[in-house]
């Protein structure tokens, strides 16, 4: 190997412009650039003994520094990478990329313990006279300094970099162009994970949808097997009978209300009114002509939905009779004293514990719930027992009818229907005298059923009632429309302990929406309703009804 020794003897400024000269050629044919040196320095090149040239051609760099070129052989120009600079601009920008590359390759090689791959002494020479043309000192590596022994006779010159000392006034007036990322590049991860994560999440692909369970209905249009449904409505509605008759149907594969059902066992628990439940039950089986429904089991004891452990002997329970429905009627006395009805975060609990019933048993589970004192807004309590079930049936009276709607379903149509309850005698073999009970009948007029009327609200409720304590009261006092009465019986004091007494009468019978907290307010408003929507005439005091 020969080595081109650059003699730092006289400190000539024409030896070091040769050097600049030969910095920039290692820097252009690092680059793959052609550079066509400048008029001052073919002037500077003829002083150093070297022939000038129009086009410098690619320089061969072994153990250090090629000479300056030897003859005026021309090469092919390179074209210029797009949007870059031109002529010495170009260089400039080149040798400063190339500054930085190398300051990152001679940290590198500092660091660096392994043994330095064949050709690295002339990769170790370029880099210093690179280096030192860019004004870079750069510091050698250990087994840079085993290649430096080698050729203990070469010795760098600091290279002063005349031509190369400003940068072009081009680059000055143009800004290099900012590295930014490609458009539309999502961000990389910017926090790792935490140590001792090792397992991930099972994923599937649509492929794999048909291999995995799906929905089937356990009631076509209105809930599936697997689902949690809350059933809600006021009191006196009928939901228990309907709920029974549900059930019946359910438990003996039968149509209810006109949905074809999915035949399955049922767990009913039974947690209100046990006593009637049971002769209700046995007025259905009288009123289906069976002396026994088959695959429906009854709990009576308590069982608190709130609780894993009472929800985990009930998924044990379904599954040793292989019930897919479950019913909790009802709720409020499931979790009385052990959960906040209103409390959204102690709802959604009791939810997902009663998820995980579905989970274990595969059962769909219902809740029967009230409404509070206006229909309007849905189940009692918190916004959770709306919004975290997955099915919510309404039941509601107008009139003497009744009627039961989905409130919230998945996938099917709307489904609603009207129904009345009609009361039954029966007098069972083990009984002495007959039993007094109701069922339910299911209207199947169309028509009907279409046009199913906006719950009324607490407050239309208490005007009904108020409208008929007080015509009954006038009728009593012998009042007639044309007003002629004892005056202390119509007056409007007296109307309103009429009312009052009413309200305290419907509140004793457990009807909600009647007690004592706002009683004076709901009278008062109860009459005054009335008398605005001219049910009630009003005239100096006294009270009569309208012509």
């Amino acid at each position: 190997m020969s080595n081109h020794h650059i003699a730092p003897s006289d400190n000539s400024g024409a030896t070091r412009n040769l050097n600049n000269y030969v910095a920039k050629l290692v820097v252009a044919q690092a680059l793959g650039l052609n550079t066509k040196p400048s008029p001052m320095e073919n002037a500077q090149a003829e002083a150093a003994g070297t022939p000038p040239s129009q086009e410098a051609e690619p320089v061969l760099v072994s153990s250090t520094v090629a000479p300056a070129p030897e003859s005026e052989c021309e090469s092919e120009e390179v074209s210029l990478p797009p949007c870059q600079y031109s002529g010495e601009a170009q260089l400039m920008a080149a040798i400063l990329d190339w500054q930085r590359n190398l300051r990152k390759e001679l940290e590198a090689d500092n660091q660096a313990t392994e043994c330095p791959p064949a050709g690295s002494d002339s990769n170790h020479m370029a880099k210093l006279v690179v280096a030192q043309a860019v004004g870079l000192q750069p510091e050698p590596s250990p087994k840079e300094d085993e290649q430096a022994e080698t050729a203990s006779s070469l010795e760098a010159e600091p290279l002063l970099a005349s031509s190369m000392a400003a940068p072009a006034p081009e680059l000055e007036e143009a800004a290099l162009p900012s590295a930014s990322p490609p458009p539309h590049q999502l961000p990389a991860p910017t926090l790792p994970l935490p140590p001792g994560v090792k397992r991930g999440l099972p994923t599937h692909t649509s492929q794999d949808f048909r291999h995995l369970p799906r929905h089937v209905w356990l009631v076509r249009d209105v809930f599936h097997g697997g689902e949690i449904i809350i059933l809600w409505g006021e009191s006196q509605a009928g939901k228990t009978a309907l709920l029974l008759d549900m059930v019946a149907a359910i438990a003996s594969g039968s149509d209810w209300a006109g949905h074809p059902v999915t035949r399955t066992n049922v767990i009913y628990v039974a947690l209100e009114g046990q006593i009637g439940v049971r002769t209700r039950v046995q007025a259905l089986e009288h009123d289906r002509g069976v002396s026994h429904l088959e695959g429906i089991h009854y709990v009576f004891n308590p069982c608190n939905v709130a609780s894993e452990a009472d929800v985990n002997e009930l998924a044990l329970t379904a599954l040793k009779h292989d019930a897919k429905f479950i019913v909790i009627d009802t709720l409020s006395a499931s979790i009385a004293g052990m959960a906040e009805e209103n409390s959204n975060s102690a709802m959604a609990g009791m939810i997902a514990n009663v998820q995980r019933l579905t989970q274990m048993t595969g059962a769909a589970v219902l809740l029967v719930h009230h409404c509070g004192n206006d229909p309007k807004r849905g189940a009692r309590g918190a916004y959770a027992l709306h919004a975290n079930p997955d099915v919510s049936i309404e039941v509601g009276r107008s009139g003497e009818n009744r009627y039961w709607r989905l409130d919230k379903g998945r996938d099917g149509e709307p489904a609603s229907g009207w129904f009345k309850i009609e009361g039954i005698s029966f007098q069972p073999e083990h009984e002495t005298e007959p039993l007094k009970s109701i069922v339910v009948r299911h209207v199947e007029d169309t028509a009907a059923s279409a046009a199913l009327p906006s719950p009324k609200t607490k407050a239309q409720e208490r005007a009904d009632e108020a409208l008929k304590a007080i015509t009954l009261h006038l009728r009593m006092a012998g009042i007639g429309v044309d007003g002629e009465q004892p005056p202390e019986e119509a007056t409007h004091e007296s109307i309103s302990k009429v009312v009052a007494q009413a309200f305290k009468d419907k509140c004793d019978s457990g009807e909600e929406g009647y007690g004592s907290n706002h009683r004076a307010k709901n009278v008062r408003e109860a009459i005054q309703s009335l008398i605005n929507a001219g049910l009630l005439i009003l005239h100096e005091g006294k009270v009569r009804l309208p012509h």
